[in-house]
């Protein structure tokens, strides 16, 4: 991204309902492609090199020394680092997914929203894609042509590219983390909350993974959208859209 292209997207961050062209988000987050690419082609560590691992390192640990020198039973040790180890997995490698899918997902519909089908005066439904048109609904978010359209192009508001790019910003910075976490295979024998705990902590992340602010229509209470079809209506009848 060019300094003039980083300004104009500052600019907009603080312009709710500029209307723009609907591909200059290609523009304002050019790498969405690579990010996606480079994210398919990370794997977590398998379930059995994560056992195996345990298994030949465990009493290396500072959480096995930690328990030899309360005096616990090797047994006891043993089983309490195992199951820990197992729900260490089970909920790093969910998150591990959670995280990875939702900026897959904004990526997608970033490439959705730049290469929107150009059929006048709206797409044909083959022309959708299902799935992304379930995510502009859900975010209120409409792609179309405008009645004083001089230009013969769609156009979308800033409100909704800065909305999309913005919270890929924040998934990508929880992708980060785990994948910090998670560069070593030390986590499998961390403790630091408990079972109940840990799995609050995880099911609260994965809701913030799932967060994607309201519309300034939203927050109102409206649609955006079905305000933009109103307009297509009146303009090419109601059986338009």
């Amino acid at each position: 991204m060019t300094s003039e292209i980083a300004k104009r997207y500052e600019n907009y961050k603080n312009i709710g309902n500029f209307i723009l062209d609907y591909d200059e988000i290609l523009l304002f987050y050019p790498d969405y492609s690579k990010i996606k690419t480079k994210l398919e082609q990370l794997n977590f560590i398998s379930k059995e090199d994560a056992e195996e691992y345990f298994e030949n390192n465990y009493k290396n640990s500072a959480l096995y020394k930690k328990l030899t020198s309360i005096a616990m039973a090797e047994d006891e040790i043993y089983n309490f680092m195992k199951h820990n180890m197992e729900l260490n997995y089970s909920q790093l490698s969910l998150l591990f997914k959670k995280s990875i899918d939702s900026v897959i997902q904004l990526c997608e519909l970033i490439d959705y929203m730049g290469h929107y089908p150009t059929t006048w005066p709206v797409p044909k439904e083959e022309e959708k894609k299902p799935e992304m048109e379930d995510l502009l609904e859900k975010y209120d978010i409409i792609i179309r042509y405008y009645l004083n359209d001089e230009l013969d192009k769609m156009q979308i508001t800033s409100d909704d590219v800065v909305r999309v790019i913005e919270t890929l910003k924040l998934r990508i910075g929880y992708v980060d983390s785990i994948t910090e976490i998670t560069y070593n295979n030390d986590w499998l024998f961390t403790r630091k909350a408990t079972d109940q705990k840990i799995k609050e902590l995880v099911d609260k992340i994965i809701e913030n993974l799932s967060y994607f602010p309201l519309s300034c229509y939203q927050e109102e209470g409206k649609s955006k959208r079905e305000e933009g079809k109103k307009y297509l209506r009146l303009q090419y009848g109601n059986n338009i859209i």
